[in-house]
């Protein structure tokens, strides 16, 4: 047993095989915890850019005063080399809160990262997937990619002037598929997104007809975050039948594949709350090279909670232009961080029903800044590829 020194005859013993590591000290009302900071994670998320060719009604982009941009080259690079600190890495997630293929360079970020020897994901609306991207991608060694095709997107084909933006995306998916097949490629994964909301509940049924049809391993349902009233209206989560998907789905074809294996939403607040980004030891990593614990702390903006408006504050836990991923993954404020969310010492701000301003904003009555005790996402009400 390894043994950390705090003073005279005061010692804490320490498991077996965590000799030399660095630990964190973190006092508690009756006692002292003691935490580990090693380079464990395992996965991580980098938004090349907050720009994107569609214009959703349900997009954050709408509502908040963040700067749009993509990320440098450089910053990029930067990522690259740091990600090589941490020996667990298994996989990389390009998606954020843009459109990935609008970045210049997003093929090249595949292939770099790729040669990390990790799996790649890569989330899109699937417009810009047309045979000569798809031909990069799986040159780029792409393994997974994740395409929306919920009604939300159907909207914003039309606003953007693609009148057959649904035959395309079709199209793109499809062709993919048909340009691995060639090549004799089991990869990459295809996976379908679908917001599902009250105005478009009937059409989930037909989802398992399209991952079918696209060769789609697996169907990801997550609810909506509503950015403005109206859309906080169109909510379905506090629903008590459950979602009206078809019976037996998925659907064995042949002997062993299944198309779309369904992931879907828990649909009523509850007192079980996890952190799936903790629970994965996952980092985001923004545009403009700012790290965050997760998707919903990437940037600042405003949703609507059960009909309580809050304003969500970026959280900030670091720059890879100041500091390594790796310093920045075990300093004391992340590795704190992390251990509190793990055993989600915050309130329930949807069961006190005070409305008091700690609820209207990022924060709560325990003293966490920022805080969870909002979060969709550790809910299982919001999912992310």
């Amino acid at each position: 047993m390894g043994r950390l020194i705090l003073g005279p005859e005061k010692t804490i013993r320490l498991p077996e095989g965590t000799q030399g590591s660095e630990v964190i000290l973190e006092p508690l009302e009756n006692g002292w915890s003691v935490w580990f900071a090693r380079p464990d994670v395992r996965r991580v998320y980098i938004e090349p850019t907050t720009r994107c060719n569609l214009d959703c009604a349900m997009c954050v982009r709408r509502v908040w005063k963040d700067p749009v941009g993509e990320m440098g080259w450089e910053t990029f690079q930067k990522v690259l080399e740091d990600l090589r600190s941490f020996p667990d890495l298994h996989r990389v997630t390009f998606g954020g809160f843009g459109e990935p293929l609008v970045h210049p360079r997003i093929v090249e970020m595949v292939a770099q990262v790729r040669d990390l020897g990790v799996g790649v994901t890569l989330t899109t609306n699937g417009v810009l997937l047309d045979r000569s991207m798809s031909e990069a991608l799986l040159e780029a060694g792409l393994d997974t990619i994740v395409v929306s095709v919920d009604p939300m997107h159907v909207q914003a084909y039309a606003r953007a002037g693609l009148m057959e933006g649904v035959d395309r995306v079709l199209t793109n998916v499809q062709g993919l598929r048909e340009l691995a097949r060639r090549r004799n490629l089991m990869v990459p994964r295809i996976g379908l997104e679908y917001v599902v909301t009250r105005s478009n509940l009937e059409e989930l049924t037909l989802l398992p007809e399209l991952a079918k049809a696209l060769g789609a391993s697996f169907v990801l349902v997550t609810n909506l975050l509503p950015h403005t009233q109206d859309l906080a209206s169109d909510i379905l989560y506090d629903r008590d039948e459950p979602l009206p998907l078809p019976a037996g789905w998925p659907v064995p074809s042949g002997d062993w594949i299944v198309w779309g294996i369904p992931k879907l939403p828990r649909l009523k607040w509850g007192a079980h709350r996890r952190c799936r980004f903790v629970e994965q030891r996952a980092l985001v990593i923004a545009w403009d090279g700012v790290v965050s614990p997760c998707y919903h702390l990437l940037h600042s903006y405003p949703f609507y909670i059960y009909g309580r408006r809050k304003e969500v504050t970026r959280y900030v836990l670091g720059h890879v232009g100041e500091r390594s991923l790796l310093e920045i993954w075990t300093s004391p404020e992340y590795v704190l961080f992390r251990a509190k969310v793990r055993e989600f010492r915050f309130p329930s701000c949807v069961d006190c029903g005070m409305n008091c301003t700690f609820a209207q904003e990022n924060a709560d009555c325990w003293g966490n800044n920022p805080s969870c005790a909002d979060c969709l996402w550790a809910q299982d009400m919001i999912l992310c590829p």
